[in-house]
Formats: C-alpha cells, structure tokens, sequence
C-alpha cells in the first residue's frame, strides 16, 4: 500500500505540473495493464494521458504495471479477438500487426535502454522495442545515477550506433520482402480453388487487391483498439 501511495503522490504532482507538460508539448502515455491499478490510480493516470493526447513535441512513456511478456500476450489476445469477431483475419497476423498492438504501437523505436544496479538482464523490459537499441548496463543504482553516468552511457551509444543503424537499415527491406511473400501467398490461396495451380489465373493486380483489404482491415483494427483504450480512460471514475 506504502508504494501505491507514493505512486499516487507522484502522479498527482505531475497533474499539478499540467501547463508546463502542455506549454513543451509533452504527452504522458502509460504502457501496462493499468487495470491492475485501484480506481484511484487509474483515474490519475487516465487524466495525465487524456489531458495530454494533444501534445506531439516529447513522450513521457510510463511503464507501470508492465512486463514485456504480458505487453506481447496482450498484443496476441487483441488480435485474437479481432479475428474471433471478424474484424482480421487469421493471415492479417504477422510481426507488424503484433508490433501495432502493443502498448507502445504509437511510439518510436527504443534507440538506448539503460539497466542500472550492475544485473546485465533487461528483467523482462521492453524487449520486442529494445530488438536494435543499444544496451547500458551500468554498475549503479538508480538513485545514484549522475548526469556523468549519462553522458558514459551517450558515448558508448555514439560508437555502438552505426553498426545497430545499419542492421535497423538492412532488417527493414527483409521485413518488407519477407511480408510481400507473406501476402501473395495468402492472396493466392484465398483467390485459387483450383486442384491444380497451373490453371490459375493469379496476378499482380489480385495481390495488391489482397494488400488493400489487408491494409483496410489493419488500419480499422488499430484505430478502433486506441478507441477503447481511450473510452477506457474517459469512463474511468
């Protein structure tokens, strides 16, 4: 209890600061089961994200009652559900759509995650985001850790991120190649009845029909995801 009472204490102080997160244009986004919270909290935290959805200059990215397995289930869960109710189908689930769906869908690649206390384990953080970002295991704690340990960490940044850039870089086409094939296949067996596939009459212009309701679908999926979430927020009391 002793720590949900700091927590509230904390967030209610960042409501008390909200001109100067509106005047820099910082948005305050939760990423975590937040159900898991007392009303209390909840209600907070749904105030500093609403209040806040507007701003596009800085993110505040607060991970609260998180773990990256569950942020990976969840993800799964969401769009098991959408297939369920015929929002998506079973071949509109791939790496994108699971990268969509997690807390973190609307916020950029993590470039550095920092691990302070000397454990060289991220301890279950971040680790779908964290697949080209460079890793700082700093022998320290938290509370302990200075602007000089920052700026170590920033040069040791500087000289691994050329080499994390150019894997990011050379990923990106393979994702793309590799979700093309993904889609010809899938507009093939969905358009061919055929026994035999020498008979079909299969085209470019099938599959970019294919990728367009893919894409319809996905795009629909999403926007209505962030509108519960938001609905969730809004009717939390």
């Amino acid at each position: 209890m002793e720590l949900f009472t700091l927590m509230s204490d904390k967030m209610k102080y960042l409501l008390t600061q909200m001109d100067k997160l509106n005047e820099k244009g910082i948005r305050v986004h939760v990423s975590g089961n937040i159900a898991l919270f007392p009303a209390h909290i909840t209600r907070t935290l749904a105030q500093l994200e609403l209040q806040t959805l507007h701003n596009t200059e800085f993110c505040l990215n607060l991970c609260l009652a998180y773990t990256s397995r569950e942020e990976i289930t969840n993800s799964v869960r969401c769009l098991t559900k959408g297939v369920v109710e015929g929002a998506l189908k079973v071949a509109d689930i791939n790496e994108t759509m699971i990268d969509r769906c997690l807390y973190s869908e609307d916020l950029p690649p993590v470039d550095m995650l920092i691990r302070t206390s000397g454990e060289v384990r991220l301890s279950d953080y971040m680790m779908w985001q964290a697949n080209f970002a460079a890793l700082q295991f700093v022998k320290v704690l938290w509370p302990d850790f200075s602007f000089w340990h920052f700026i170590a960490s920033l040069l040791d940044y500087q000289r691994q991120e050329p080499k994390l850039s150019e894997y990011s870089c050379n990923y990106k086409p393979f994702l793309e190649q590799m979700t093309q094939a993904e889609h010809t296949t899938c507009a093939h067996l969905e358009h061919c009845t055929l026994e035999s596939h020498e008979e079909c009459t299969m085209n470019d212009e099938i599959t970019a029909a294919y990728i367009r309701a893919h894409k319809l679908r996905s795009e629909r999926f999403v926007s209505g995801l962030k509108s519960e979430r938001h609905a969730f927020f809004g009717g939390v009391r």
